[in-house]
């Protein structure tokens, strides 16, 4: 087993995380393994030989049956932190945390066609107001704590998508 100073060592694993909106409506998704409090945008690791593009494509049919849908724009923030031991252990000591990358992806389905597909991934989702997301998103914990931080400055970037 590995030391907290080799888990240092590891790479970070890819992610992209989905701003997905419809209108003023965002979908925030509840991941089975997560806190109850817990909400985020949905989001995935990127797999080897796959495109950033790739892995929304695949996350959002995989979890929440998600097929039509507009990629507008990558946004310059990125989001790069660390996992408690813990999780890097689950995670099989492949990586030490994870470096986010954001896109503004516009849902163009009917919200009634979103289901959960993968019940031991995704346990609760919901569309919420830029107001509600907010408030679901800022948890103060080890982990997640610069996140809303993050989503901020892209509501502020995209200001004119994102009203």
């Amino acid at each position: 087993m590995k030391n907290t100073q080799n888990i240092k060592d590891l790479p970070y694993r890819k992610n992209v995380s989905c701003i997905l909106f419809k209108g003023k409506r965002y979908l925030l998704v509840q991941l089975a393994d997560w806190e109850e409090n817990w909400w985020k945008f949905p989001q995935g690791g990127v797999e080897e030989n796959e495109t950033k593009e790739q892995t929304i494509r695949r996350e959002l049919l995989e979890e929440l049956n998600i097929l039509k849908f507009k990629i507008i724009a990558k946004s310059g923030q990125t989001n790069k932190y660390d996992w408690p031991e813990e999780i890097v252990l689950k995670r099989g000591l492949k990586w030490r945390g994870q470096d986010q990358n954001f896109y503004l992806v516009e849902y163009l389905g009917d919200e009634s066609d979103v289901k959960i597909t993968d019940p031991n991934e995704v346990r609760k989702f919901q569309w919420v107001t830029k107001q509600k997301l907010f408030n679901l998103i800022n948890q103060k914990d080890k982990i997640f704590s610069g996140y809303g931080k993050v989503i901020k400055a892209i509501f502020d970037e995209y200001a004119k998508i994102l009203s």
